[in-house]
């Protein structure tokens, strides 16, 4: 005979129903779980997880019912639909409950937004506390901002009305500025928006643009969770173009604000920066030029003065010049006579002095210095001269017995006679005529005759 006891499906199902009754006492707990599966009709039916180690520790069935989502909805507000999905952490206070036929889950009676916004808010922070450790939390404010940005690198959901509204202010800009923009598609909400903006920014080539811009419309506060992404932090922070975000939230700010080179309120904002910097320049490339034509202008001014003082300088210098060089030769000239005069003067006192001193120097330096010498030179001298006087006189004397034997009254003893006519001695007859008055000078005595005939020689 079989003793086994022998209990139905129900008995048993009742069983563990009484004891989950009895164990939870019918509270509601506060538990923490991850959503997973969730899906909605009347009401939301979802699985929740917990992982331990990258594997699943537990999983358990829970539902919402309508009325409970209605409220929770309402409770949650923007943020329902970002708690309510896939992939989400979530505190919930739940009742523990058996059903005989549907098995064992919770009934989800509440959500605490709190936890799931101090879950962000801690995740922030801890990317903030690691890029600052990293030393990249102000790397790219430090990236040089070029004067205009013309050349974008996009990343933005294209299909949202955040792209839309940054490029309708870039192509209809009222200065007419042309803009290349170049767009990398990415989610920027939902699990997947994390990855898909590190994908976006990563194929960015930064040499071919002047800035990269990461746009996203308005939402909830939990919108900006892929926007805290740490990887996703450190590859805007060591991008080597300045960043500017645009991420569409007034009051929350995410660490892509915090890190990158200019953070804006919105999509919109950041187009009107682009356009106000290029607006920017042109005032101030338009005001550097008139600045330059404005000194180019006074320089011409200076420079035609200058030139018109140059001219007058050149019409009046040279007749100036040339009167002043005239006065200074004349004054020259007048210094010339008297400086010829004084040194004439000077020069002739120069020359009478030595003209005295020649006068009476030589007699008394030679009576002085040369005595002895001059005496026994004067002494030589006499001598001399008695010698010649002697050879002298004796040559004297022969031309005296030369000069006496060779006179007329020798040569008119001897027998000749001097005739003359007119007082001149007559030489030649012929210079005679008849009638002439002739004297000739004997030895002794004068004969007085006229000249009666003429008869030459031969």
């Amino acid at each position: 005979m079989d003793e086994r006891k022998i209990f139905t499906l129900s008995q048993v199902s009742l069983a563990v129903q009484h004891k989950i009754a009895e164990a939870t006492g019918g509270q509601a707990y506060w538990i923490k779980a991850e959503i997973a599966g969730f899906k909605v009709k009347t009401h939301a039916y979802l699985d929740l997880v917990e992982h331990k180690n990258g594997e699943r520790a537990a999983v358990m069935r829970a539902n919402i019912w309508g009325s409970n989502l209605l409220r929770i909805r309402q409770e949650l507000g923007a943020e329902a639909d970002n708690i309510l999905k896939d992939g989400v952490e979530v505190l919930l206070l739940g009742r523990v409950t058996y059903h005989l036929v549907y098995g064992l889950s919770i009934h989800i009676e509440a959500l605490d937004l709190a936890f799931n916004i101090g879950e962000m808010e801690r995740r922030k922070q801890a990317a903030i506390r690691a890029l600052k450790e990293e030393g990249l939390y102000d790397r790219n404010r430090f990236v040089p901002m070029p004067m205009v940005l013309q050349r974008i690198a996009l990343v933005a959901s294209t299909g949202s009305a955040a792209y839309a509204d940054f490029m309708r202010h870039l192509e209809e800009n009222e200065h007419g500025y042309r803009f290349h923009v170049e767009v990398f598609d990415s989610a920027v909400q939902g699990g997947m928006a994390a990855g898909e903006l590190r994908k976006a920014v990563s194929i960015v080539d930064a040499t071919r643009f002047d800035a990269l811009v990461v746009i996203r419309g308005g939402g909830s506060k939990l919108d900006l969770e892929p926007f805290n992404d740490l990887e996703l932090a450190r590859m805007v922070a060591t991008f080597p173009r300045p960043v500017l975000t645009g991420i569409g939230h007034d009051v929350d700010v995410s660490v892509l604000d915090l890190i990158a080179k200019g953070p804006h309120k919105t999509p919109t904002a950041v187009a009107d920066f682009l356009v106000d910097r290029s607006h920017s320049f042109e005032i101030a490339l338009t005001g550097m030029l008139d600045k330059v034509h404005s000194l180019v202008l006074e320089d011409f001014s200076a420079r035609r003065e200058v030139l018109g003082t140059y001219a007058e300088m050149l019409r009046t210098r040279p007749l100036n010049l040339c009167q002043l060089q005239r006065g200074q030769l004349h004054n020259a000239a007048s210094q010339l006579a008297n400086r010829v005069q004084q040194k004439l003067k000077a020069d002739g006192q120069l020359m009478e002095h030595y003209r005295m001193r020649l006068a009476t120097e030589p007699s008394r330096w030679l009576r002085q210095v040369q005595r002895a010498g001059l005496d026994q030179l004067s002494a030589n001298v006499m001598m001399l001269a008695q010698s010649r006087m002697q050879l002298v006189a004796m040559k004297l004397k022969g031309l005296q017995d030369a000069v006496a034997l060779l006179g007329p009254e020798a040569t008119l003893a001897r027998g000749f006679s001097i005739t003359r006519c007119d007082g001149s001695a007559v030489l030649d007859a012929a210079n005679l005529r008849p009638g002439d008055r002739l004297s000739t000078t004997l030895s002794k005595g004068t004969v007085h005759s006229t000249v009666g005939s003429i008869e030459p020689h031969g």
